[in-house]
């Protein structure tokens, strides 16, 4: 069967079509699918591919352009979405034959990487993509926060004038935050319309701090405060937004998927969580951690010169790359850096002194691992003082994508 299905991008006439199979992949609202389907400020029906046997469409994929911020720089994503296949046809590699054709499709757009949020990572896997961020999941009582605040008067809810000066704060501080996205004034009107409810911490007018969230109900009859996404950049507006809430009323628990280097776990009475397990002696849960995105690099020049390097750094190394779905990687690439500037050119023959495959690098380019765990894993042939170079020019904390940001 699947050497005669077809992907082909979609048209504007497949609307309907493409809402009906995300609804029944997703388990979701198909009118709700369709109308974020039209009214989707980052992307539209062009950028949505269709699977077809026989003329019938059987799956759909999405493969949009994003801005990622890495190592203070934005660099060229392709973020793929939307991945489903009727039941009938499940199994028989319709799936696997859409990535392979959007992974392709995001190589000729010279897009660095490609990422996704997976609902498999050995699935995933298979095409290249490694884990690239964990995700921390809290779930505190609001009674064991310890943080008290002279500023908390100044948090209050989100009144629309704000979202100006919200965009303006955010936007100053992705050059520090691997992972965040370059959000459009679209998709911002478009986030604070469906987050439940927003408090902000008002500066003599300058919003310099906000946390979104929702209220549900929670284990033993109490209200959960989840936080959907928190951003307070200094001390002020931390301590208070953090004191709001302990103070709050709404609900006896505060959850959150947080990003490991969270400063919340450090505002604790005891650090444990909400009925933490015992791990013996005196070791209790204070979160569980969860892998977070998978990324990809589709184009592996592309890959190294996105980003910046650890500066007053000079060296070159010949690399091998393995990628069985872009032939065109495998390539051995002389990378070069000039004071932590980054260039690289093909080898043409010189010894290669770095041999891994794509999502190693992948993952050492976004952080995620050093060079000598991944030699020591057996995921990357290079000598000592390789491994040595590369950590030191490769310093960065894990990807994490804001909730806002997820697709």
């Amino acid at each position: 069967m699947i050497e005669t299905v077809i992907i082909r991008p979609a048209q504007p006439k497949d609307e309907e079509t493409i809402a009906h199979i995300r609804a029944i992949g997703f388990d979701s609202d198909e009118r709700k699918v369709l109308e974020s389907l039209r009214n989707n400020p980052r992307y539209d029906v062009a950028h949505v591919m269709i699977a077809e046997l026989g003329g019938r469409a059987i799956g759909t994929a999405t493969l949009f352009p994003v801005k990622m911020w890495l190592s203070g720089v934005p660099v060229n994503v392709g973020a793929i979405a939307g991945v489903a296949v009727l039941p009938n046809y499940r199994g028989h590699g319709v799936a696997a034959k859409m990535m392979r054709f959007i992974t392709l499709r995001a190589y000729t757009q010279r897009q660095a990487l490609a990422a996704l949020f997976p609902f498999s990572h050995r699935y995933y896997g298979k095409f290249g993509f490694r884990t690239v961020g964990d995700l921390h999941a809290y779930l505190i009582d609001r009674d064991n926060i310890n943080v008290t605040s002279e500023h908390i008067g100044k948090v209050r809810p989100f009144r629309p004038e704000d979202l100006r000066i919200m965009r303006v704060m955010y936007k100053g501080q992705m050059t520090w935050n691997n992972g965040w996205f370059t959000r459009s004034d679209g998709w911002w009107e478009r986030l604070v319309s469906s987050w439940k409810k927003i408090n902000v911490f008002d500066n003599d007018g300058m919003i310099e701090g906000y946390y979104a969230y929702e209220l549900k109900d929670g284990p033993d009859g109490k209200k959960i405060l989840s936080i959907k996404e928190m951003f307070a950049p200094e001390p002020e507006a931390f301590h208070a937004l953090v004191a709001s809430l302990a103070r709050q009323s709404e609900a006896e628990l505060i959850e959150y998927l947080a990003p490991p280097h969270t400063l919340l776990r450090h505002c604790l009475h005891q650090p444990t969580a909400y009925k933490a397990e015992n791990r013996g002696w005196i070791f209790n849960d204070l979160c569980h951690v969860t892998p977070g995105p998978m990324a990809r690099i589709v184009n592996v020049g592309e890959a190294f010169t996105a980003r910046f390097y650890t500066r007053g750094i000079s060296g070159e190394r010949v690399f091998r790359i393995t990628d069985s779905m872009i032939p065109a990687n495998e390539e051995p690439i002389v990378f070069r850096l000039v004071d932590g500037r980054p260039e690289t050119q093909l080898a043409d023959g010189r010894k290669v002194q770095v041999e891994t495959d794509v999502g190693t690098l992948t993952q050492l380019l976004c952080g995620y691992i050093k060079a000598h765990e991944a030699r020591q894993l057996n995921r990357l042939n290079a000598n000592e003082e390789t491994c040595t170079w590369l950590d030191k020019i490769i310093i960065d904390t894990p990807l994490f994508i804001q909730a806002g940001d997820w697709f």
